[in-house]
């Protein structure tokens, strides 16, 4: 794999000690979650379905894929889904590559980024989820977007991840102030959770975060939402994307077909029964229903790109290419999106 690509996605071991540390829970599904998705997966199997794995982060953006698990929509489309998750996007990403995976659910810079630097094998199908990438400040820090913007030069401390849809959200909201990293005091962590400590013990102003741990950091950190991605690339572009490998594409389109269609239907379900829908997702994401019943409308399934959401995509590449990862637009040659369901 090329060097570049390990110089920024290779997850060190700092990273996995943060990741179970810390005063906020880790940022995984439950057990207990699995164990309730083992069943319906039971019943796919039996059922003769044909086997997907995919790869995902305990991330918002899943939320209809775990529903479509729970009310049994794979196994009425034929399918065995498998889903494995990871807190990297990077090993998602690898084990895509090496074949361990059919789909893979993650944050669209790291499919772009991977895709400019030489992984031309890759496109991303489908659009699983939107907005809910955060830029959250701490209590008695700055209050809103325009003072966020006032306080360049000020020493502001900001936090945010390298080379991922939350460094767009905080470097979007700077650029857009005709300001730079150098304007604040910049930080880049190995993890959220890192930064959802700093926000806590007083350590950090700002940084990104994701749902639905972002809405735990602003309840019990007393923390406040400032903006989120829709400001920076769209309301309809996507944070979290389905990636497939061109083998699939060519070898299994009816199935990517019809996994992209019953992750709309799970989404029409959860969009049409809220809050009966939180009572089938508090298990498995473990967190209070209070949590999740923000978060997941702050980050909500998106299933299919649009074109406003191609644009987007687009105007976030440009951030990509300000920040010097990449050369040039990517996104039309990487996009596939003509097994999105009509």
């Amino acid at each position: 794999m090329p060097s570049n690509f390990n110089k920024f996605f290779r997850v060190s071991n700092q990273r996995r000690r943060l990741l179970k540390a810390g005063v906020f829970s880790a940022l995984t599904l439950s057990t207990a979650g699995y164990r309730l998705m083992g069943r319906s997966g039971r019943a796919e199997a039996a059922a003769g379905g044909q086997t997907i794995r995919v790869g995902h982060m305990p991330a918002g953006c899943i939320s209809h894929l775990l529903l479509a698990k729970q009310y049994g929509l794979f196994e009425k489309a034929g399918l065995h889904v498998i889903p494995h998750q990871f807190n990297a996007p990077s090993e998602a990403l690898q084990a895509l590559l090496s074949g361990h995976l059919t789909l893979m659910h993650g944050p669209w810079t790291m499919t772009v980024a991977a895709f400019a630097d030489g992984t031309d094998e890759l496109r991303i199908v489908g659009g699983p989820g939107q907005a809910g990438i955060e830029l959250v400040a701490r209590e008695g820090s700055v209050k809103n977007v325009e003072e966020f913007r006032q306080a360049a030069g000020t020493g502001l401390r900001v936090g945010t991840l390298r080379l991922d849809t939350l460094e767009l959200v905080a470097y979007g909201h700077i650029a857009d102030a005709n300001a730079t990293y150098d304007d604040y005091e910049m930080t880049f962590f190995p993890s959220m959770v890192g930064m959802g400590e700093a926000i806590a013990n007083g350590s950090l102003d700002v940084c990104t975060l994701a749902q639905p741990y972002a809405e735990q950091v602003v309840q019990q950190a007393g923390a406040r939402y400032l903006s989120d991605s829709t400001f920076i690339w769209g309301p309809e572009a996507a944070d979290c994307v389905v990636t497939a490998h061109i083998n699939s594409i060519q070898n299994e389109p009816d199935v990517i077909q019809r996994y992209l269609s019953v992750l709309k239907q799970a989404a029409d379900v959860l969009n049409q029964d809220y809050e009966h829908a939180l009572d089938e997702l508090e298990p498995l994401f473990g967190v209070p229903k209070d949590i999740l019943r923000v978060a997941l409308q702050r980050q909500y399934p998106h299933p299919i790109i649009s074109e406003k959401g191609v644009q987007g995509l687009k105007r976030g590449n440009q951030y990509l290419v300000a920040l010097g990862y990449l050369q040039g637009d990517v996104i039309d040659k990487l996009l596939y999106l003509d097994l999105q369901p009509v």
